[in-house]
């Protein structure tokens, strides 16, 4: 479901990015009038700028907007809302790894996030709480998945990871500090 905020997760994996208004029609599969005005709303609040070439127009990301870091929360919320919506298996791990939420960050990367087929699940928790390693544990016996998990602090995230994390992911929970991260130097 293509909700208003949904039209700034093109931007997620790259927010340097200029997109054509086609762009947004092939990707949201939206008729070109519904994609305008919602994208004119976006314009309208300085979220979005908008060039135009010829009979084209380009939309950008405005990083002077302090709000954006807030659209773009909004944003991943909804991709997170989309994703547990669509596949009840990550509904039921998402409500396990719930109650472990208040001691780790949680995000969820790689192929899982798109395919309906795919061979593991991706898993970056940052802290070092030993109990959500176990949650993960009995969720693999009980639904016979392989989920590789990646756990560690801030400090050891290197640039390379990032930048495959944003490619395809689905922040869990603490959406505010992940766009941080993972957009630290660009916004």
């Amino acid at each position: 479901m293509v909700r208003f905020y949904t039209y700034l997760e093109v931007y997620l994996d790259d927010l340097h990015k200029r997109v054509s208004l086609s762009e947004f029609e092939k990707h949201f599969k939206k008729p070109h009038q519904t994609a305008k005005a919602h994208l004119q709303e976006f314009v309208k609040e300085k979220i979005l700028t908008l060039e135009k070439k010829e009979r084209f127009s380009f939309y950008s990301l405005n990083k002077r907007n302090p709000l954006l870091r807030e659209y773009l929360a909004l944003c991943e919320k909804e991709r997170l809302l989309d994703h547990l919506e669509k596949n009840t298996l990550f509904r039921r791990l998402y409500e396990i790894l719930s109650a472990h939420f208040n001691k780790n960050k949680v995000l969820l990367f790689g192929s899982a996030t798109w395919k309906k087929e795919f061979a593991d699940i991706d898993l970056l928790i940052i802290s070092n709480d030993k109990e959500i390693k176990k949650a993960i544990d009995e969720f693999i016996k009980t639904y016979s998945v392989k989920i590789h998990v990646v756990q560690t602090d801030k400090e050891h995230l290197t640039e390379s990871f990032i930048m495959e994390i944003k490619k395809q992911h689905v922040i869990y929970n603490e959406h505010d500090y992940f766009i941080k991260e993972l957009y630290k130097h660009e916004l």
